[in-house]
């Protein structure tokens, strides 16, 4: 045996044993053997088999979330709470990079909330949400603004999956800036939103992989626009009570699958409540792949794209007391394949296309009490689908919709697709001169139009062309 291991060092006596078995005991009593059980279904101490068990509970004791459970977060719990911004804050600043540190901290211990402090705060990037994270400011005198655009060609071609970027004009950009790719081959969720991590020469590390091939050949452009407040996979997160400025005079255009105002990205059960968003170059509020999202009180205004997105395959949205104002697309564009979704008691208004646009099977909408006046298309537009990609099994009720087509003249609710199951109950509809009040297009399965109060000339109340 080597020198020094020998003596009363190598000797286990039995009062050290017991202590380390006293030790280990009370350590386990925060475990949760439950779990195990349910990976090992076998009948334990006279149990039935625990293939049916539900979930497993965390014991009582403090360390229990050491063992995989999570701490207590109960309505009576008490959540961390950090300011940010400018005055007393426990973390100062007047840009996103002070916000953004607050959110990480906070989602860093579990989740709880960041009070932003009043004041304007020019944003570089985005603001990150996190799961379990409320980012809650003070009312409308919190307001985060997009910061100027710059534009970049590319040094190189790129390709898919990359984490990396090279720019013709690397001096433009730095470190922490966020930044949009696309060239003319891409669009959509092909186009590509990171954040610059480092630079090296003309080249860039970037958070997220490129979502496509970008090409010179195919005048590929970098340009930093983003959305100003962004959740990727952020479950369980609020913003609430604060206002957006989306500078876009000094920005260019970033389409609704990758940007918005405010932008969520499969972040289920998120809350956005007492936004608002202005003079963004794209949409106010867009989410995309999302379960059970509530949006309440917030309005979108004078934006250049839509007012409110929601968008491919997102369930179960709750949307209420909205409003939708000089938006220069539709108010609210149900995107592809937007189901089970309620809208109710809000306000589209003065847009620049229709107040609402359904289709690309969006279905099984609960669309109520909602007032769609003055937009440049239809009030309600159920876009062109065959069976298989209509809009079917919307009910729209006690809405008013008065004075909308007035771009084209289109009538207040257009039914162009194979729709079955649509119900309008109890509407006021006031079309503008000599427009439609409702127009149920030639491949319209079923309908049904039940208490209606439809101004206008009997030829001008309801025109049916299946007859």
């Amino acid at each position: 045996m080597p020198s020094g291991l020998t003596g009363p060092s190598m000797i286990l006596s039995a009062s050290r044993f017991l202590a380390i078995c006293v030790a280990v005991g009370a350590l386990l009593v925060g475990c949760d053997f439950t779990a195990a059980r349910r990976h090992h279904p076998t009948k334990v101490d006279g149990e039935a088999n625990m293939t049916t068990q539900g979930p497993p509970q965390a014991p009582p004791s403090s360390g229990a979330h050491l063992f995989g459970q999570r701490p207590d977060r109960s309505s009576k719990a008490q959540p961390l709470t950090v300011t940010a911004g400018q005055g007393k804050a426990d973390i100062p600043g007047d840009t996103n990079v002070a916000l953004q540190a607050a959110v990480d901290y906070v989602a860093n211990l579990g989740g709880g909330m960041v009070q932003v402090l009043p004041g304007r705060y020019a944003m570089h990037d985005s603001l990150h949400l996190r799961p379990r994270v409320t980012v809650r400011g003070s009312g409308p005198g919190t307001v985060l603004v997009k910061a100027p655009m710059v534009t970049s060609k590319l040094s190189a071609d790129l390709g898919y999956g990359h984490y990396d970027i090279s720019l013709a004009e690397p001096d433009k950009f730095r470190a922490g800036m966020g930044i949009h790719i696309q060239d003319d081959r891409s669009g959509g969720f092909y186009t590509t939103c990171a954040t610059l991590l480092y630079r090296d020469g003309d080249r860039f590390g970037i958070s997220r992989f490129l979502n496509h091939d970008y090409g010179r050949h195919a005048n590929a452009i970098v340009r930093s626009v983003y959305p100003v407040v962004s959740g990727y996979y952020a479950d369980d997160c609020a913003v609430e009570s604060l206002a957006i400025d989306g500078n876009a005079d000094q920005n260019g255009p970033l389409n609704g699958c990758r940007g918005g105002g405010v932008f969520l990205l499969q972040s289920h059960r998120a809350v956005l409540r007492n936004l608002v968003i202005t003079n963004y170059h794209g949409d106010g509020i867009s989410f995309q792949q999302c379960e059970d999202v509530v949006i309440e009180d917030c309005r979108s205004e004078g934006n250049r794209g839509l007012g409110f997105h929601p968008g491919s395959g997102s369930t179960r949205p709750v949307m209420r007391r909205l409003i939708a104002r000089k938006n220069g697309g539709d108010g609210l564009f149900y995107c592809l394949r937007v189901s089970f979704g309620i809208l109710e008691d809000s306000e589209f208004t003065d847009n620049g296309g229709h107040g609402l646009s359904i289709g690309g099977r969006d279905t099984d909408q609960i669309i109520r009490r909602c007032v769609v006046r003055g937009n440049g298309g239809c009030g309600v537009y159920f876009r062109p689908g065959d069976d298989a990609m209509a809009g079917s099994r919307a009910t729209i009720e006690a809405c008013t919709l008065d004075g909308n087509g007035l771009k084209d003249g289109k009538p207040e609710v257009h039914l162009d697709a194979a729709l079955s199951g649509i119900r309008l109950i109890a509407n006021r509809i006031t079309p503008d001169k000599d427009r439609l009040g409702i127009l149920i297009g030639k491949d319209v399965r079923d309908v049904q139009l039940e208490g209606n109060a439809i101004a206008g000339k009997p030829e001008q109340q309801v025109k049916d062309l299946r007859k």
